[in-house]
């Protein structure tokens, strides 16, 4: 660790300093209306629910375990100094979920490929920044395993059988759920994501009751268009927002997302905006 630390590129600072972005929140803000928008709502919610209970599990993991990170044991190796505990790497985590979900769905030589680079790359960055021990990684990379290997198994069963169920029971579920867990919270953030959570549950309803969301566009031009008018709403909720992060904004900005963004994207299109 220390090796590789003492024997970093001056003129790679910049890039690995980017691909710290692959670790926030507005890597999250990008890929949701890229799926959602841009792809399949279908996908989209998807990708959200997983997303947010991979986010649980880290969350839940680190805080169980405690282990530091090597920017808190040696923090001139640091170039980011995070204050939440290393094991595992969330980053590691994501990044292996998400493009094992890419390789496991697409099953082309492209997919495999880009996966492949997205998972290696966004892991080693973790090492290069001094924020993760390689055992981290290796944490993030099993756990991330384990819930691709879940989803995988229960996709299918579990949507028919909320279908099964019925709207009430989901949109009940949507929101019974996050409040539950927002109530045994064990620290701030988790009720940013509980509020956005809520907000798409709720958004969720009431656009599947009146059949708001778009069908998967029917060409590249109509998926980019639909992307980029979502992100830019989207990130005017997030950015505009009075007084920064609160659980009235992440709430808003889920039920803008799963309820107002299709009818947007809509309305502009059919006036060729």
């Amino acid at each position: 660790m220390t090796h590789l630390v003492r024997h970093r590129i001056e003129s790679l600072d910049p890039f690995f300093r980017f691909l710290n972005y692959f670790d926030s929140s507005y890597f999250f803000l990008v890929l949701i209306p890229l799926i959602w928008m841009g792809f399949s709502y279908q996908w989209g919610l998807r990708i959200f629910y997983w997303f947010t209970f991979n986010s649980l599990v880290n969350s839940f993991a680190k805080n169980m375990i405690g282990w530091p990170r090597p920017s808190t044991d040696i923090p001139e190796i640091g170039m980011y100094h995070p204050t939440s505990y290393g094991f595992p790497s969330g980053a590691a985590q994501v990044c292996m979920f998400l493009g094992g979900l890419l390789i496991y769905y697409w099953r082309t030589r492209a997919a495999w490929t880009l996966g492949a680079i997205y998972i290696l790359l966004i892991s080693f960055s973790r090492l290069y920044l001094g924020v993760h021990y390689p055992l981290d990684i290796l944490g993030g990379w099993a756990i991330a395993w384990l819930l691709l290997l879940l989803f995988i198994a229960t996709k299918d069963p579990l949507e028919n059988w909320l279908f099964k169920k019925g709207p009430i029971f989901c949109l009940i579920l949507s929101l019974a759920i996050p409040a539950v867990i927002a109530f045994f919270a064990f620290k701030p953030s988790i009720y940013y994501i509980m509020g956005s959570t809520m907000g798409v549950g709720l958004g969720t309803y009431f656009s599947l009751q009146h059949r708001l969301f778009l069908p998967r566009p029917k060409d590249l031009n109509e998926s980019i268009g639909r992307f980029f008018t979502g992100i830019v709403l989207l990130s005017l909720i997030v950015f505009l927002w009075p007084g920064g992060p609160s659980v009235a904004q992440s709430f808003t900005a889920g039920l803008f997302m799963s309820l107002a963004a299709s009818p947007i994207c809509k309305w502009c299109m059919d006036r060729k905006i």
